[in-house]
């Protein structure tokens, strides 16, 4: 625990410039809390195979949904089921990307010097960076798509549980 620390630390000092400008609304994370408990094992499968696909890519929402309407799972779901779906992908991409920067904070190596450490360190930081980029903008993507369901979120997974 006293060698994570001192690292923590660096590695939030280094990486000021790539802060998470937005954070998950705390309605979608609760979304997204209740409806895994209740939606079909199909639609919670469907979910997680394309969060596990977008994980460390950048999220393009009408791709995505685009690509959602072409599931036979989802084919009989209106936009709103859709982008209720799109939402709980998003959510669960984002907490992808949480677990990959606890990762590379626990294996950046600090201990050792030279070359080929430093440049695995930065390469870390780089990848860090993009990753928290990425979050920023899918939290401003739910954002965006959870003003736009305002409420009837919850009405829209009826149909998936």
């Amino acid at each position: 625990m006293k060698n994570i620390l001192p690292l923590f630390f660096l590695f939030i000092s280094r990486l000021t410039i790539a802060q998470v400008n937005k954070v998950m609304p705390s309605e979608a994370n609760t979304f997204y809390q209740n409806a895994m408990v209740t939606i079909k094992p199909g639609i919670k499968n469907i979910i997680e195979k394309n969060a596990n696909k977008l994980t460390r890519r950048k999220v393009n929402v009408d791709s995505l949904i685009k690509e959602l309407h072409k599931n036979p799972l989802l084919r009989d779901g209106n936009d709103k089921d859709l982008e209720a779906i799109t939402v709980l992908i998003l959510v669960q991409v984002s907490g992808n990307a949480d677990n990959d920067l606890k990762d590379l904070v626990i294996h950046m190596d600090h201990s050792k010097s030279g070359k080929k450490n430093e440049e695995e360190n930065e390469n870390c930081k780089n990848t860090a960076a993009l990753i928290v980029e990425n979050k920023s903008e899918i939290a401003q993507s739910v954002s965006v798509i959870m003003k736009k369901l305002s409420g009837s979120a919850e009405m829209a997974m009826d149909k998936f549980k």
